[in-house]
């Protein structure tokens, strides 16, 4: 369980800061466009996943404070 945890949270976690930072910044993609193209696979993972919602709300949680974490380590210099 706890490894499901780490693993969903990473996935989510890069692919919020590839949404946020790379595809609008350096691959000039349209912001809503690159949101979209997050959002969608990502919902139909966590719907379709064979976890506890709980276990899917903490891996979104985790996700959020990891991409903080990237921001703070990768964009302050």
């Amino acid at each position: 369980m706890f490894k499901t945890l780490i693993r969903n949270s990473l996935i989510l976690a890069l692919g919020f800061y590839l949404s946020i930072y790379v595809l609008p910044e350096i691959l000039h993609v349209n912001e809503t466009v690159s949101k979209y193209l997050l959002m969608t696979p990502a919902f139909i993972w966590l719907i379709r996943s064979n976890n506890r919602w709980l276990l899917n709300i903490a891996s979104i949680i985790l996700g959020f404070l990891e991409l903080a974490i990237f921001f703070l380590i990768f964009e302050s210099f």
